[in-house]
């Protein structure tokens, strides 16, 4: 053997040497080469030893602050002139409770989307109160107005920094919910010459759901372990006007006039967590961060984005009401539907994942908006007494906000169409403007109401690419459908030979939005190119048979069953309620799984009509016969989902999250006597929210992107009505209790879902 092929050799060293220093000096001027023709690119992210890309579940806790800054005239309770008012509630108290969410990492930018659900003890209560001095009697009267914050919730974005690679320090801002009961007791003693006469006292429960938005920072810890995190946040929820406002002014003698202001209600709120991260700790290699993509395929439209729009919307509210319902002898009219349009602006968050040419995604929106309109203003006499009235109604929607998942074709590598679907909310207020002209004064009478209404929401839209693969413009159209808003119904009455007739017709509110925006999405993420496959703590258990990660698109069908144990007065003495429903229902479903290992984590959003209906026993007092109905229409969920794969084409879950859903409330009384036949049917729009749990298995069919499911639901919704509560010495008046009862669910359906293979 030679001495150039003895690798124990000085020539072969120097031979080895030489090849070594040819070959590395080839490498160098072919990366010189291949990098001349490469995109421009940012700089190289530092190294980062842990990653925070991943799906996280965690409990939390901490103390809130509210203010309900509103002023209430009590005109209809006091006797003074003019009457003391009731102004605002201040609360405090703890918060306890879950979040849920998912993190995508670029570089030391993080981002992502947290659920979270909080049972809190935030209450606090004011009261006013007089005494009424009369010739030889006095009244002591005393109003005190109580505010319990039962629950909050919220759907945020995250956007922070990594000032080291173990600390996190972030902003959030999204959608918030609140559950408030608020507790009214009045309590009034009449004496007369130093003796009681008679005392009553009142207590009323009235339990609320309002929307708005949340906003806050915080910062978060690995806690030795890349999986534990800890976390400090301060949040700050805005639920605008819960309160109605009212304005009345009198010139008649002897009546005065009084002012209620609605106020903002607020919350501000610090709570310190943990949460547990799946995956394991992996070390981050320097992946480049590009606005172009590297790769010589077509353009990247997957990532997490956030972004902003504006644009001009249309509403339409086509109930109509008589001005006077029982107008007795004189003219009638009608007051119309109601007709608006203006500006709405606001700002989207979302992640897309892209199939080659498809593009799915899930995306969360926000607006602020002044869609207002009126309705015509109707105008009647009464003969006896002599009035005329005349009134109009005032609509303006300031607020509407969606979650929606969307699935969409490239055109071309920059241009996306797409359709979208999903949850829809707004934030309405609704003034009702009377005047009553009589010969002894004017009477005017303001009143504005602000309400939370829900539906559905679905659009079409197209984005382009605007030079650089970052920047993403957007135009769109999306219709609002909130289904009935108003009440509605029939009555006829018929007394001494005299009917009368009026009708109340609810209507379908829609809004139709025209809107353009532009985002910004971060990408392509770090952890996607070099982290194991595998996201398990050791020791590793061998890859499952099927891939379960995705975004996926389906329906479902199935029965339910709800529960409504509430006892409310009916005519004065009887207690109604107690309503059994039971029906189908059906709909569709879109989320995302995140596989580590056998364990699957997602996220999922839900949408069912269904015709789940029942009545309560039929109660009779004094002649007078009512039943009360429901019909529950829709019902909606936003939860997380945590499941095992037993084997590679199955799959067991649990999930739990927020619900939703839109009930019509139906009341029908009939009254029969020789002369007076009285019939009343109304139907009440009502919007309750609140938490869902269960679990289910699914299985992949034929080893398919095809995947059927069997699920268990249970909702619950609380007490979601309204209840009084009289003791009284007063024979006329005996003292009753009214039951709020708990409102439940129970659902189980079978679905079929399309999994988007990655």
């Amino acid at each position: 053997m030679s001495d150039t092929t003895q690798t124990g050799s000085g020539m072969g060293r120097i031979a080895l040497r030489r090849l070594f220093l040819a070959g590395t000096s080839l490498t160098v001027l072919s990366g010189s080469t291949l990098a001349a023709d490469l995109p421009l690119v940012k700089a190289p992210p530092p190294v980062i030893a842990s990653s925070w890309a991943g799906f996280y579940l965690g409990v939390h806790g901490g103390y809130g602050w509210k203010h309900d800054d509103f002023s209430r005239s009590e005109a209809e309770f006091f006797f003074t002139t003019p009457p003391p008012s009731l102004d605002g509630v201040r609360s405090q108290g703890g918060v306890f409770g879950a979040h849920a969410g998912y993190n995508w990492q670029f570089g030391r930018v993080v981002t992502g989307l947290e659920f979270d659900f909080s049972a809190t003890d935030i209450k606090g209560t004011n009261s006013v109160s007089e005494v009424f001095v009369a010739p030889g009697t006095t009244v002591s009267s005393s109003d005190t107005l109580g505010e319990n914050v039962r629950y909050l919730g919220s759907a945020r974005t995250r956007l922070g920094w990594l000032p080291t690679d173990k600390v996190l320090l972030y902003g959030t801002a999204g959608l918030a919910w609140e559950r408030l009961d608020q507790t009214k007791v009045q309590s009034q003693a009449v004496t007369a010459n130093g003796v009681l006469v008679t005392s009553n006292s009142f207590s009323f429960r009235d339990p609320i759901d309002k929307f708005g938005w949340v906003a806050g920072v915080g910062a978060e810890a690995m806690l030795g372990s890349p999986n534990w995190i800890g976390r400090v946040e301060y949040l700050h929820y805005d639920f605008g006007q819960v309160m109605t406002a009212r304005s009345d002014t009198n010139t008649a003698p002897g009546f005065g006039s009084f002012n209620s202001s609605a106020g903002s209600q607020t919350i501000d709120l610090v709570r310190a967590g943990i949460s547990y991260k799946f995956g394991e700790p992996a070390r981050m290699a320097a992946v480049p961060y590009a606005k172009v993509p590297v790769a010589a395929s077509a353009s990247s439209w997957a990532g997490f984005y956030l972004g902003a729009h504006a644009g001009y919307g249309w509403g339409n509210d086509p109930g109509t009401e008589p001005l006077i319902l029982f107008p007795g002898i004189g003219s009638t009219a009608t007051l119309g539907g109601v007709n608006s349009k203006g500006w709405v602006g606001g700002g989207q968050l979302g992640y897309n994942w892209q199939y080659g040419r498809f593009v799915t995604g899930l995306e969360i929106d926000l607006s602020a908006a002044d869609i207002s309109g009126s309705s015509n203003t109707a105008t009647a006499t009464i003969a006896v007494p002599a009035a005329t009235l005349s009134g109009r109604f005032d609509e303006n929607v300031k607020y509407l906000g969606t979650a929606r998942g969307r699935l969409g074709w490239l055109a071309t590598d920059n241009l996306l169409f797409y359709g979208t679907a999903g949850l829809a909310w707004e934030r309405l207020e609704r003034t009702k403007i009377q005047n009553e002209t009589t010969p002894a004064g004017i009477t005017n009478a303001t009143s504005t109401s602000p309400s939370d209404r829900f539906g559905w929401v679905a659009g079409v839209g197209g984005e382009m690419m605007l030079g650089s693969t970052n920047w993403i413009g957007r135009l769109e159209y999306l219709h609002y459908d909130f289904g009935r808003i108003n009440t509605g119904g029939n009555i006829s009455i018929f007394q001494s030979g005299l009917s009368a007739n009026a009708t109340i017709t609810a209507g379908r509110q829609t809004i139709d939005v025209v809107r353009a925006g532009v985002s910004y999405k971060f990408g392509p993420e770090m952890a996607a190119a070099v982290q194991p496959a595998m996201y398990t703590k050791a020791p590793r258990v061998p890859p499952p048979l099927q891939n379960w990660a995705g975004f996926y698109l389906g329906a479902h069908g199935g029965y339910g069953w709800k529960g409504n144990d509430f006892a409310i007065t009916a005519f004065s003495r009887a207690l109604a309620g107690g309503i059994k429903s039971a029906g189908w229902l059906g709909g569709g479903q879109a989320g995302y799984n995140w596989q580590y290992g056998r364990a699957i984590a997602g996220l999922e959003i839900d949408g069912s009509a269904t015709g789940i209906r029942g009545s309560s026993l039929p109660v009779t007092f004094g002649g007078t016969t009512g039943t009360l109905s429901d019909n529950v229409k829709y019902l909606g969920t936003a939860r997380g989902r945590l499941g095992w794969t037993l084997a590679g084409d199955w799959l067991l879950y649990g999930t739990g999250g927020l619900a939703w859903e839109r009930v019509n409330r139906t009341w029908f009384r009939v009254s029969p006597s020789l002369n007076n036949i009285n019939t009343i049917l109304s139907e009440s729009p009502r919007d309750h929210f609140g938490w869902v749990a269960g679990a289910g298995v699914e299985t992949m069919i034929h080893n398919s992107n095809w995947i059927a499911r069997l699920e268990y639901l249970h909702y619950d919704f609380g007490t979601v009505e309204s209840t009084t509560v009289q003791t009284s010495t007063d024979p006329a008046n005996p003292p009753f209790a009214e039951r709020g009862g708990r409102q439940t669910l129970e659902a189980v359906r079978a679905g079929l879902s399309y999994k988007f293979t990655p």
